[in-house]
């Protein structure tokens, strides 16, 4: 009667174990996409950032030299 109660269990314990296994896997593969796509976020937000730079750097320039010009102009 042990035996049989032990292999009870033992099935029991396997199936339980399986389970989690499954489980784990999945929680592990959504961690896995979101790490990727946090990653893919921050490229294109620091992407935007350099884009945009490169985008207004003319105006930037231009915002610069208009503003030494009226320094320049004021007495010191």
């Amino acid at each position: 009667m042990a035996d049989e109660e032990l292999k009870n269990l033992l099935q029991k314990n396997l199936e339980t174990s399986q389970e989690s296994l499954k489980i784990l896997k999945k929680i592990n593969r959504g961690r896995i996409v979101g790490n990727f796509f946090s990653f893919v976020k921050w490229v294109i937000i620091i992407g935007t950032a350099f884009g945009a730079y490169y985008y207004l750097q003319p105006y930037i320039d231009q915002f610069k030299a208009a503003f030494n010009q009226v320094n320049n102009l004021l007495p010191r």
